[in-house]
């Protein structure tokens, strides 16, 4: 065994040293690309009703879940439900979805979006170096930028995050931003190990309130 491989760790069975850092590359991008949804869905502009409408966003966060074994639950209730608003999309105009999104939008969020959308795309760039390292073989480097990325996310969004995504599920008045809060829940939750979604939102998630 390298000196390389011996930093690492043991690959998992069955698998080589080179499939198990591309594997960890991949990985990495995938969350990137869920930080990004999620910097998406805080920021809301017309890229944001983009992605809804189109699907990406879903498929963004889809590819991430993909990982994480009996976690994926955690997403898949809820990314049916963005499935479904794609498909209707064609019987509403960008403009009008934008029309719905915003009130709640700006009476949630708010004067946060800015500064929680800033965060959440830290945590994608930092995603996308730590993907750049482990495809280069610069495992210290891996290491290093995912301490980085949890830094991040413990300094600027676990102060805040819960809070506002409960927010959402329980006071927003269109039923995408209840679904999208729950999502960004379960962002935070598989990046942190905290379950979120229960602790915030109790063993109904929010789905039935009074």
């Amino acid at each position: 065994m390298s000196a390389r491989e011996e930093e690492a760790g043991p690959a998992p069975h069955g698998q080589t040293f080179g499939g198990y850092l591309a594997q960890m590359a991949q990985a990495a991008r995938d969350r990137a690309g869920s930080w990004d949804a999620a910097a998406d869905v805080l920021a809301l502009d017309e890229a944001t009703v983009a992605r809804l409408r189109d699907g990406s966003l879903a498929a963004a966060w889809r590819a991430a879940s993909g990982w994480l074994g009996d976690d994926a639950e955690l997403f898949l209730a809820d990314l049916m439900s963005l499935d479904v608003y794609e498909r209707g999309a064609a019987r509403r105009t960008p403009e009008e979805d934008l029309a719905s999104l915003r009130p709640d939008h700006r009476g949630i969020v708010g004067d946060q979006a800015a500064a929680l959308a800033g965060a959440a795309r830290e945590v994608a760039r930092l995603c996308r170096a730590e993907a750049d390292a482990w495809a280069g073989g610069d495992l210290a480097g891996g290491k290093a930028l995912r301490g980085e990325e949890r830094q991040v996310i413990d300094a600027r969004l676990v102060p805040v995050l819960p809070a506002l995504g409960g927010r959402l599920v329980r006071e927003a008045g269109v039923s995408l931003w209840r679904t999208l809060g729950r999502l960004l829940l379960a962002v935070l939750s598989v990046e942190t190990g905290t379950d979120y979604q229960r602790s915030v939102l109790g063993s109904d998630l929010g789905r039935h309130r009074a």
